[in-house]
């Protein structure tokens, strides 16, 4: 069976390219390495930090399960508790503030360098 030449895909010239790519992941890597110096650093500089940060995370988890109603709430709160509620939803929250707030400053960069050019 032969392929005629407009049965096939045309290649998109709107994807973004390599630079884009690298950029995105450099930034998703540079936030990661962040967020893992910045505990390092409360664990061995103010480790009240983490310990409040610990507590208010359960707290936030108890408050989530006791607002779904029975059997779904306990069991979320129970999950949540157990599996993302030692470090890595401690890390993942401060992997995301620290990407909005970078984001915001680039954001915020890039607007005042666009006004300021003629």
């Amino acid at each position: 069976m032969a392929i005629n030449q407009n049965d096939r895909p045309s290649l998109r010239n709107d994807r973004p390219g390599l630079k884009y790519h690298v950029r995105v992941h450099s930034f998703r890597v540079f936030t990661v390495i962040l967020a893992w110096m910045l505990v390092i650093a409360a664990f061995y500089e103010k480790p009240e930090l983490l310990t409040g940060a610990q507590r208010l995370v359960q707290h936030g988890i108890e408050g989530v399960g006791d607002s779904i109603p029975p059997p779904w709430g306990p069991r979320i709160e129970f999950v949540f508790r157990e599996i993302g509620g030692l470090i890595w939803l401690q890390v993942t929250l401060l992997v995301v503030l620290l990407r909005m707030t970078l984001s915001m400053f680039g954001i915020t960069w890039r607007f005042l360098r666009r006004s300021r050019s003629p």
